[in-house]
């Protein structure tokens, strides 16, 4: 099994984009993979097209302006166009790429630490840390929330599940706070980790829930019942992102360890590592094929520069 697993990987490369934007924030795909889109500390927003041969320079949305922390291509492909953008300071865009401009501006109550499309396009939430405000925003009708939801504790992140049935929030307190969509009934808590709870990913049938923790575990959860299937000890210490890669067979995570593991869903299997030489500041999986984009914050110590890199088959 080890040397099928290795063989998998064996001719993905490391890839760098053109970046100048400084520490990155965020990156996100667009729903059919075509395009990646990343922000840095230097405030503006870059896109690279990645159906011209690869194309590295990119391009700056200068109509987004500065500020943006956040980033969110819509996954339904109806609404493909939209990109939703949110700053720390209570504003969320939502980037028009027909028209190259933004089509919508959403006045949150929060810092929006992090943002989540619904499976749909209909909705996005939007979730501030410290003061556990959820913000739930039909984008038809975006001059205000449909649903505001003050949950009790510090929240981490906020998901959907893919049948959109559920809205999930991970806790600093280590649980996942599951409610019922769109009632916002409280269901149950899931109480996976020692410590905080970092992030939330679902595999493309929302069969299996993957949580990662300050525990430097990843955990993977039956959401019939949530009940526990099985934890993998991934890093050596929390970890900050995990994300299933698009036929579900794999789980990348990320840790402040300075490593990217990729491990083998069910088995549990180590797959593929990367040592990066900076903390990594965000981690997605192409939606159609087997490549995985990572940014990275740049260290002075380490002479390491901010980077936008994606791992693909060469």
């Amino acid at each position: 099994m080890a040397s099928e697993l290795s063989y998998v990987f064996k001719d993905h490369k490391e890839n760098k984009m053109h970046w100048e934007q400084g520490a990155v924030y965020d990156l996100s795909w667009s729903s059919d993979g075509s395009m990646l889109t990343a922000v840095g500390s230097k405030g503006a927003v870059r896109s690279w097209r990645l159906e011209r041969g690869g194309h590295k320079e990119g391009e700056e949305l200068k109509t987004l302006g500065n500020g943006i922390e956040r980033l969110a291509w819509c996954p339904s492909a109806s609404s493909a166009h939209l990109l939703a953008a949110a700053t720390y300071d209570r504003t969320v865009y939502l980037w028009d790429q027909r028209v190259s401009g933004v089509g919508a501006k959403l006045g949150t109550g929060g810092t929006n630490t992090d943002i989540s499309w619904s499976p749909s396009g209909k909705y996005l939430a939007v979730a501030s840390r410290d003061d556990g405000r959820l913000e739930i925003f039909d984008v038809a009708q975006p001059q205000s929330p449909a649903v505001v939801a003050e949950i009790d504790e510090i929240v981490c992140a906020v998901r959907w599940n893919p049948q959109e049935t559920m809205v999930l929030v991970a806790t600093h307190q280590g649980a996942v706070e599951v409610y019922a969509w769109p009632d916002m009934r409280h269901l149950t808590a899931v109480a996976g980790h020692a410590a905080s709870c970092n992030c939330i990913a679902f595999d493309s049938c929302g069969r299996t829930m993957a949580t990662g923790g300050a525990d430097a575990a990843i955990q993977l959860w039956n959401t019939d019942d949530f009940s526990l299937t099985h934890a993998v000890s991934a890093h050596q210490s929390p970890l900050l992102f995990v994300d299933f890669s698009m036929d579900d067979r794999f789980v990348a995570s990320a840790s402040d360890d300075l490593s990217i593991r990729i491990h083998e869903t069910f088995s549990g299997e180590l797959a593929h590592s990367l040592d990066v030489d900076s903390l990594t500041t965000a981690v997605e999986w192409h939606p159609r094929n087997l490549a995985l984009a990572y940014g990275s914050a740049g260290s002075s110590k380490a002479s390491a520069k901010p980077s936008v890199t994606i791992l693909l088959k060469a």
